[in-house]
């Protein structure tokens, strides 16, 4: 969990050319976490979306 929105992303964006899957930024609550597109679930709060094949 990250509580500064600028590590999020980045971190995000980080996994997603590493790993080569499209990575997410959520927010829960005050703080911020990072999932693959493979764990999105429709009741989460998507704050970026980083794909490595856009």
């Amino acid at each position: 969990m990250f509580t500064d929105i600028w590590i999020a992303r980045k971190s995000a964006l980080s996994l997603a050319r590493n790993l080569m899957v499209a990575t997410m930024v959520i927010a829960i609550g005050t703080q911020y976490a990072v999932i693959t597109a493979e764990d999105h679930d429709s009741s989460l709060v998507i704050v970026n979306e980083y794909d490595p094949f856009a």
